[in-house]
């Protein structure tokens, strides 16, 4: 299935991950999740293992700490899912021109200005949520962790997901190249790419996951056929394995971001990617996201 979303809602644009004066907790409303999605920082010293040249978070300022507090957290997050039940969010920008059916909750995102599975304190966060959406009588809100794939294999992330798989999550694994000298220059990690891909395989292996892959136009390039070919392989290669792909998601720079390189594709050319994509996974369920452009 190709679902494309070609919304130019402001609220879409703006993805700030601030709130009034919290620290860790922020709404958007967002396009993957077709509503409000409940953000929570678990980076907000802004540190993070990635460097993508996409990346729309200015590291050039500073964070605004460096500590967890699980007490806060729940606080705000419980604050912000009150606004969104008593519709009062939708009072304050950039929410008040969001239509009827984009005015619900979907779910709360392990997020950030960073990596969160960096953070030790992840499942005991994680933990933390799944108690107040309990007290709530709250059984349809999602819990979602959007990872660059690092450390899926990590004794407390392994921790942190037989939680949330119990109650409603989902996991979005990053995976924006094909070829190690791409995945270098886009992402700018240390983190080696064989590790990125052996922890998606052995994470989907275990549970459901969803693929998010940003592609974008670096330095006036778009990315060749053969890079989305080997690509297409890695996904090949999962599925063969035993992975549970439940879906691909295509995507594009959707915000300004500090690289002014690092522009949007356009619809065709997000639509050639697919193509390319599904002539060796022709099974898996892609949805398109196009950028602001």
């Amino acid at each position: 299935m190709n679902l494309m979303t070609n919304s130019r809602l402001e609220a879409h644009r703006d993805h700030r991950r601030e709130w009034q004066n919290f620290d860790y907790a922020y709404p958007v409303l967002s396009r993957r999740s077709k509503g409000i999605s409940v953000g929570i920082n678990l980076n907000p010293d802004k540190v993070c293992n990635f460097d993508c040249v996409y990346c729309e978070v200015n590291r050039k300022t500073p964070g605004k700490r460096s500590d967890i507090s699980l007490t806060q957290i729940t606080q705000e997050v419980e604050e912000l899912l009150d606004l969104v039940e008593n519709g009062l969010l939708y009072e304050a920008n950039p929410f008040r021109d969001i239509p009827s059916h984009l005015r619900r909750l979907n779910d709360i995102a392990f997020s950030g200005d960073g990596e969160p599975t960096t953070c030790q304190e992840f499942p005991l966060v994680v933990q933390e949520i799944t108690n107040l959406l309990k007290s709530r009588n709250d059984s349809k809100t999602k819990l979602i962790l959007i990872t660059d794939s690092s450390n899926l294999l990590a004794p407390h992330v392994i921790n942190a997901l037989e939680i949330m798989m119990a109650n409603r999550g989902e996991v979005w694994l990053k995976l924006d190249a094909g070829t190690n000298e791409y995945y270098k220059e886009i992402n700018r990690t240390h983190v080696p790419f064989e590790k990125i891909l052996h922890n998606i395989e052995r994470t989907s292996q275990r549970y459901p996951v969803t693929i998010q892959s940003l592609f974008l136009r670096w330095n006036g390039l778009i990315p060749t056929r053969e890079e989305i070919d080997s690509f297409a392989n890695h996904l090949q290669r999962f599925i063969r394995n035993g992975s549970q792909l439940q879906a691909l998601q295509i995507y594009t720079v959707a915000r300004p971001t500090p690289e002014l390189n690092a522009t949007a594709l356009t619809l065709k050319e997000l639509k050639l990617i697919e193509k390319w994509v599904l002539e060796r996974v022709p099974s898996l369920p892609i949805e398109i996201y196009e950028g602001n452009a």
